[in-house]
């Protein structure tokens, strides 16, 4: 990439975009975000070294894991979805997403971030129901999902599609809320929250997650580190990381 094309920091922190993610730009310098995921990292025990492996990272926003993928070696594809409202969102909240979203450009900060880093990762505007080997250039040998599923009305559907572009033998890394207080409870539970907030449809328990795994078709399904992450608003959540394979 020339270096020409790369925004000054000015004009990254000015950006009119609503930051999901705090992403270190350089020592002592971040961007805006509603989460920092930076001291959880090492928690989703993925590989040192990717080098020579596709990797996908799903519901990438703006990036944060697309680009620790692409820094461990891997060649990395984000996908997510422009439309607006998303298309999981109840028809009877439409007006309510579409006032909260008025005037934001999907992907802008993943764009700006990509030249900032020179980086060669891609974002691909992709519902993940939709997802084929096709929408991504063939099979890849690694599969992120990160704090989607509870937004999603089908999460056993979407892994099944995840499924579907992820090599033999390749590898799936979750790391997804779990309802601390129903985890308590060995049964597979969820709580159904899409009349409470507009973004969340199930917040489960360990249980529950771990099942959609398995009746996704995983395998070899891993119970990995809880860590508690707390958000820009001061609430708490437990994001579970769940490893399993393809067959």
């Amino acid at each position: 990439m020339a270096q020409s094309d790369r925004p000054s920091l000015d004009e990254l922190l000015s950006a009119s975009h609503y930051w999901y993610h705090v992403i270190e730009l350089e020592p002592s310098v971040v961007t805006p975000g509603w989460i920092d995921l930076r001291p959880h990292v090492e928690a989703t025990r993925l590989p040192a070294d990717l080098s020579g492996q596709r990797a996908l990272d799903i519901g990438t926003f703006d990036g944060f894991w697309a680009f620790e993928l692409e820094r461990r070696g891997a060649s990395v594809i984000g996908i997510d979805i422009d439309q607006i409202p998303p298309p999981d969102t109840p028809q009877s909240r439409w007006a309510e997403v579409q006032e909260q979203l008025a005037g934001s450009v999907p992907g802008t900060g993943f764009e700006l971030l990509r030249r900032w880093f020179g980086s060669d990762a891609e974002r691909r505007s992709v519902n993940v129901y939709d997802l084929d080997q096709e929408a991504v250039d063939g099979p890849v040998d690694l599969v992120f999902v990160g704090a989607i599923l509870q937004h999603l009305r089908d999460p056993v559907g979407a892994l099944e599609r995840v499924r579907e572009v992820l090599r033999p033998g390749g590898s799936l890394v979750l790391f997804e809320p779990v309802d601390h207080k129903l985890s308590k409870r060995s049964e597979p539970m969820a709580r159904l929250r899409i009349a409470e907030t507009i973004w969340t449809w199930w917040y489960p328990n360990r249980a529950c997650l771990l099942d959609w795994v398995l009746t996704a078709g995983f395998t070899e399904v891993q119970e990995l580190a809880t860590s508690v992450v707390v958000d820009s608003t001061g609430t708490k959540q437990h994001l579970l990381t769940v490893h399993a394979r393809n067959g």
